[in-house]
């Protein structure tokens, strides 16, 4: 069974393009933008340049790699002139939805000079509606991919914190949408015959929104291990250094983990924040004489700094996986996050990591004052086992998983009683 793969952006998706062709399924991979050509991506490595190395994965080229960079020129505008703003979002918004009508537009017209009933269509959330109709109507199997949970759960939850903590509101991602954008959200993994969910989190929402248990596909990401710099096996000694990587927004829970923080002296504990603020950064500012903040950084360069310190925190409200989780713990970083990421399916509470209650200022100072109490075997026992618990989770561990999906996709092609093995 080929596969069409489509989404607009970047997130995980180049990973999952790599998977496939070396399964020798990959048909075509459509994106907004990817340097394709070998030699371009040689001479990008070659002088480091940090955007266009983000802009593909070594291993992957080719000719079935259709990249459309004409979606993304507005957005990469709006990033340089407004950073993370609501205007560069809608920029966002908009690309998908250009792209995903573009992406229709070419399964169309395929269909009038093919049969594509052997083929598969792999879309992503947000960028796949009207792609999704027109690959089922050329009869096609569709599959959706969420790369965060459900929207409708999103609003739920992200619409509590916003009252909860409204100063910090304009930071919260993932909670307000175009009403158009927002009901294709809804809809997509109703259109789809199957939904990929990264984590039980994931797979919660959509359950709770009554997509079939049977169709939903449980598919965890990966890592590239090698690329991670491991953790110096240094003194475990005061201050403990807590690393903080991602957007600065509520959808993470950072007022709670800035709020828990202001408890310990910078002798005793120090947090270092790597990451774009969101929104206005109004609400950070009365913060920033309590932290280290750095600023937003590449992935090769956070895959860097992960050595540098001794626990990643992630207390997130909102999350559909969490990369940076399993990054951190490759690189032997004991990690402190909520059951609303994928960190709960990894993460022994206190044997190779913590898990807190989302909102619980008390449950991370619980948790800080018990780092502060490790011995250093207690804290080498810890970062061992973090790292050990990841080693299944490797992009090549991610490429046999995806091929045990598809084996029983075929299976359920052939005979449509039986139920996928979740």
């Amino acid at each position: 069974m080929k596969i069409v793969l489509s989404h607009s952006g970047k997130q995980h998706s180049y990973q999952v393009a790599k998977a496939m062709d070396q399964l020798g399924v990959l048909d075509t991979f459509y994106t907004s933008a990817y340097v394709r050509y070998k030699g371009l991506q040689r001479f990008f490595l070659r002088t480091k340049n940090n955007y266009f190395t983000r802009r593909f994965v070594t291993g992957l080229s080719g000719d079935q790699i259709n990249a459309n960079w004409r979606f993304e020129l507005k957005e990469i505008l709006f990033r340089k002139l407004y950073g993370k703003s609501i205007k560069t979002q809608n920029a966002v918004y908009n690309r998908d939805v250009k792209f995903d009508a573009y992406v229709a537009q070419q399964i169309e017209k395929r269909a009038k000079r093919e049969d594509l009933k052997d083929k598969l269509f792999w879309g992503f959330q947000g960028s796949c509606y009207k792609s999704l109709k027109a690959a089922r109507k050329a009869g096609m199997i569709t599959v959706i991919e969420l790369a965060t949970a459900h929207v409708v759960a999103a609003k739920r939850i992200l619409g509590e914190e916003q009252k909860l903590q409204p100063e910090w509101a304009d930071s919260i991602d993932n909670l307000r949408f175009p009403k158009a954008y927002e009901d294709r959200l809804i809809e997509e993994p109703h259109l789809a015959d199957y939904v990929v969910a990264a984590s039980e989190f994931t797979k919660a929402t959509l359950l709770e929104v009554g997509v079939p248990e049977p169709k939903i596909l449980y598919l965890p990401l990966g890592v590239e291990v090698a690329e991670v710099a491991s953790k110096r096996e240094a003194k475990y000694k005061k201050p403990i250094k807590l690393l903080y990587a991602g957007t600065v927004t509520q959808r993470k829970g950072i007022k709670y983990l800035l709020e828990a923080i202001k408890s310990y002296d910078s002798s005793e504990i120090e947090l270092h924040i790597y990451g774009h603020v969101q929104g206005s950064g109004e609400a950070f500012k009365a913060y920033e004489a309590d932290v280290c903040y750095h600023g937003p950084v590449s992935q090769t360069e956070l895959f860097t700094l992960y050595k540098n310190f001794d626990f990643l925190v992630l207390p997130s409200i909102f999350e559909g996986f969490g990369l940076v989780i399993i990054e951190a713990m490759a690189a032997g970083l004991p990690v402190v996050t909520t059951k609303h990421t994928y960190g709960a399916e990894l993460i022994s509470h206190e044997e190779n990591g913590f898990l807190v209650d989302i909102r619980s200022i008390s449950g991370l100072r619980q948790v800080f004052d018990n780092i502060l109490k490790l011995k250093e075997e207690q804290y080498l026992t810890l970062s061992s086992k973090a790292k050990d618990a990841i080693q299944s989770l490797t992009w090549q561990h991610y490429k046999a998983r995806l091929k045990d999906q598809l084996e029983q996709l075929m299976v359920l092609r052939s005979n449509d009683t039986v139920k996928p093995q979740l």
